[in-house]
């Protein structure tokens, strides 16, 4: 079986002391209560960086432009995703938003909140949210 090709977006605001992530509700496919990064697939017709611009505001309400992503320099490899329907095997590609306008909102899936960098490791997240955090920040210092 193909690994599903899957994106995600880190955002930081005031000095990198913050990180935009996702909780997940009830209508998400995601286990309820768990957080991870503004993601999703990649649609079919769809380049990655057109999934994350796509992603960001349907999670989020924030809008970026792909001049304002870059792709973060660190392979992921093929994942497990536990879902409430069952696990995916998933590939993910990130990408760091170095500027962005809007407010947030949620999606009625999720729930966006700026978390203190310093916090994110005592919170329930899905596979990989924490490395891709460090590895943004490593990347943007």
């Amino acid at each position: 079986m193909q690994p599903i090709p899957t994106i995600g977006v880190l955002v930081f605001r005031n000095n990198l002391q913050e990180v935009l992530l996702v909780k997940h509700g009830e209508k998400a496919g995601a286990e309820t209560g768990i957080y991870g990064l503004p993601a999703g697939r990649i649609e079919e017709g769809e380049s990655a960086i057109e999934a994350t611009v796509r992603e960001l505001k349907e999670e989020t309400g924030l809008k970026a432009t792909q001049e304002n992503l870059i792709e973060l320099p660190y392979d992921f490899g093929v994942n497990e995703l536990k879902r409430k329907s069952g696990t995916l095997i998933c590939t993910w590609q990130v990408f760091v938003c170095e500027e962005f306008t809007g407010e947030l909102r949620g999606s009625g899936e999720t729930t966006p909140e700026w978390i203190k960098v310093f916090d994110v490791s005592k919170l329930w997240l899905l596979n990989n949210i924490q490395t891709a955090v460090l590895e943004g920040l490593k990347f943007l210092n």
